[in-house]
């Protein structure tokens, strides 16, 4: 009888053991996941007018176990050679250790601001072709009193939002310093340099120039082009020639140029001031007469002989007659 009843209480712990140790925490086995709340290859942190920007990425921890579980927390951002800079790194805000509970699976935030210069020296955009790498990383401390598995780690690609800007620069030359008056009847030259301050590749489109207040005005093209794409800092370049008629009056003129940006659909113009000075008609009249009087002058000298030898003449025809009338008396 009692080998029965030992056989039976054996057999009831065999069958109750499997249902205790399954209630216990498997701690060799990690029992939680990690991973981003939306899976993509890249992330744009989006520039403001300002060219200021804030990203939020989410992520989520999995716990499967049945008790809860603190998380160590750690972001760490790769700076692209081009766009590193001691002085304007981005601040990431990011709770440093956090909690899930039992059976719980939650999202956290990681925040990053900034701005998208590459170098705040030079004023310069980091360019969209650069990619930034940000490294999360997730260590599991304690479970049940007992130290946690390790770390989880995943990581995303960050690059910036195309920004579109241009600027254009008038610039002297050897014949003309932008200063002085353009005399009308003759012509300068000014060098015109469109340059790509955007992050992204840019083209122009539709680059024109006209004059206000001065129709008479004219220009032309001499050397460069508005073809073609540019890289961020990069710039077309043109030699104008403008031109003022002869008749054109004394006036304050302005060559406009226009053009719009291919990547940013957006208007860009720039104004160059200049003043044309009219030759006057009196001034004309009065370097004429000094020609003439000039060209006259040197006929004077050629001629202003012919009196002197006119008196030697008449000198020496008084001299034979008086010398005539002696003899004949």
């Amino acid at each position: 009888m009692m080998m029965k009843n030992f056989l039976v209480s054996i057999l009831i712990l065999a069958v109750l053991l499997p249902v205790a140790s399954s209630q216990l925490p498997d701690v060799s086995n990690p029992g939680w996941g990690l991973g981003w709340d939306v899976e993509e290859d890249e992330v744009l942190m989006v520039l403001d007018d300002t060219v200021q920007f804030e990203t939020v990425l989410k992520f989520w921890i999995d716990n499967t176990r049945p008790l809860p579980s603190d998380y160590e927390i750690d972001v760490e951002i790769t700076y692209p050679s081009k766009c590193a800079d001691d002085d304007n790194s981005f601040s990431i805000d990011v709770e440093s250790k956090v909690n899930v509970g039992a059976n719980t699976n939650e999202t956290f935030e990681i925040k990053i601001s900034g701005n998208g210069y590459g170098d705040m020296m030079s004023a310069e955009l980091c360019s969209t072709s650069e990619v930034f790498s940000l490294e999360l990383s997730v260590s599991d401390l304690i479970v049940a009193g007992q130290a946690g598995d390790g770390s989880k780690t995943i990581e995303q690609d960050l690059r910036f939002s195309p920004i579109y800007s241009l600027s254009t620069e008038f610039v002297e030359t050897d014949n003309w310093n932008l200063v002085d008056d353009i005399k009308s009847g003759t012509s300068e030259f000014v060098e015109v340099i469109i340059r790509n301050k955007g992050n992204s590749i840019d083209s122009l489109v539709d680059p024109d120039f006209i004059f206000r207040y001065c129709p008479q005005m004219d220009y032309s093209i001499k050397e460069g082009s508005t073809g073609g794409n540019a890289n961020p800092e990069e710039s077309w370049n043109l030699m104008i020639e403008l031109s003022a008629s002869s008749s054109h009056p004394d006036k304050k003129c302005e060559l406009i140029f226009s053009v719009v940006s291919g990547g940013g659909g957006f208007s860009h113009v720039e104004v160059l001031e200049f003043n044309v000075d009219a030759i006057d008609v009196k001034e004309q009249n009065e370097e004429l007469e000094e020609k003439e009087a000039s060209e006259t002058s040197g006929l004077d000298s050629k001629s202003s002989t012919l009196p002197a030898m006119s008196s030697l003449m008449c000198i020496f025809t008084v001299l034979i007659s008086s010398f005539f009338r002696r003899e004949l008396q």
